[in-house]
């Protein structure tokens, strides 16, 4: 025991309930990286909590030790200010740390040397980002940009968004209304958007701009956002952000009729991008700017 070597990850999830294709993805990665460095065994430690069959799965499928938050409160019940700053860090009651195998169970290390698993890597996230960094800006590659964020936002969100609901009207090919999409409560940021802000579908507009896109555009944005129709929200895709008056604009639709507008550049996209490729949630990005966003708002 004392010269095993471990390959150790840890994961923290802002979601609860396990989501077993960011798990998935996290286990190939170590599982991998583990084998190429080495290791004896792997352990996964995430913040959520593994259903008992899910567990069982991923054991067998990747050869590692997985921790979710029952395991690491039930290691943490002998030291109570431990337990208390996990409490604190998860931000999850204790009394929702609900484990299947019963109050008895004791989380266990396995005894299962590392073995490499034959499944390639995910790299889609990454591959969809450098297409992003290729292609041009403007009006000639509008319809391009337009069928790549499409494909960005599929990769990211498979089971958050329905609908995919495609809008037209007139405008310069640059400043489009895209896409009107239902929002499930798959993740704590769709929970935040559907209860908190009242949105149940979220539009999605995509612009092609050399540059940051200016206030016009964020009052274009704007227009398409209704509370009575359940629309509040809007995300949208722009290649070097905005100016400093279309986040005030932002700032002032947020104060004065509570709807969010949420800019991405492609910094931003290839972040979320490359989370997923990682098996971390690309909504914690979502949340962490809405969050940032909402926190700075001025009077």
């Amino acid at each position: 025991m004392d010269k095993e070597t471990w390959a150790i990850e840890v994961k923290f999830y802002r979601t609860k309930r396990a989501q077993a294709t960011l798990i998935e993805a996290a286990a190939l990665r170590l599982n991998q990286h583990g084998v190429r460095g080495q290791a004896d065994k792997g352990m996964l430690v995430e913040s959520c909590v593994l259903p008992i069959k899910l567990r069982h799965q991923l054991e067998r499928n990747f050869n590692l030790t997985f921790v979710d938050a029952a395991d690491l409160a039930i290691w943490a019940a002998e030291a109570p200010d431990v337990l208390n700053e996990l409490q604190s860090q998860l931000e999850v009651p204790p009394d929702d740390w609900q484990y299947e195998k019963g109050s008895d169970h004791q989380p266990e290390l396995r005894d299962t040397n590392l073995a490499r698993v034959l499944s390639p890597e995910v790299t889609k996230g990454s591959d969809l980002c450098k297409e992003l960094r290729k292609l041009g800006r403007g009006r000639k590659h509008w319809l391009a940009y337009e069928e790549l964020c499409e494909r960005i936002l599929r990769y990211l969100f498979p089971n958050d968004l329905h609908g995919w609901h495609k809008q037209k009207r007139t405008d310069d090919g640059l400043n489009r209304y895209d896409f009107v999409c239902r929002v499930r409560t798959t993740t704590d940021f769709w929970k935040f958007v559907t209860q908190h802000l009242d949105s149940r579908y979220i539009i999605f507009e995509f612009k092609n701009y050399s540059g940051r896109i200016k206030q016009g555009q964020i009052l274009t944005t704007e227009k398409y956002l209704f509370e009575r129709a359940l629309r509040r929200v809007a995300i949208i895709f722009s290649r070097s952000g905005a100016d400093k008056n279309s986040v005030a604009m932002s700032q002032g639709a947020m104060r004065e009729h509570g709807t969010l507008m949420l800019i991405l550049d492609d910094d931003l996209v290839c972040q979320m991008l490359h989370m997923k490729d990682r098996g971390n949630d690309p909504t914690d990005c979502l949340f962490d700017l809405a969050d940032d966003f909402l926190l700075e708002l001025p009077r």
